[in-house]
């Protein structure tokens, strides 16, 4: 769960998070055929899901999504 600035909760499941170069990589695993559609949602959920990473480990964590 992590505290947005606004008072919000948000609360999620990190697919892949791992420690490198003393930054934390937060990937995001989609399967949809046209990611393209939903790339911005996307992009929003797993730069949430590296900033709450980043807040809990005072780390800096790099967001990255990864189509199978």
């Amino acid at each position: 769960m992590h505290l947005l600035s606004d008072g919000t909760f948000v609360e999620g499941i990190v697919d892949l998070a791992f420690e490198e170069d003393g930054r934390w990589i937060v990937v995001d695993f989609k399967t949809d055929r046209q990611l393209d559609i939903q790339l911005g949602a996307y992009a929003r959920q797993v730069r949430l899901y590296a900033d709450a990473i980043a807040a809990a480990t005072e780390m800096p964590a790099e967001p990255m999504l990864l189509q199978l």
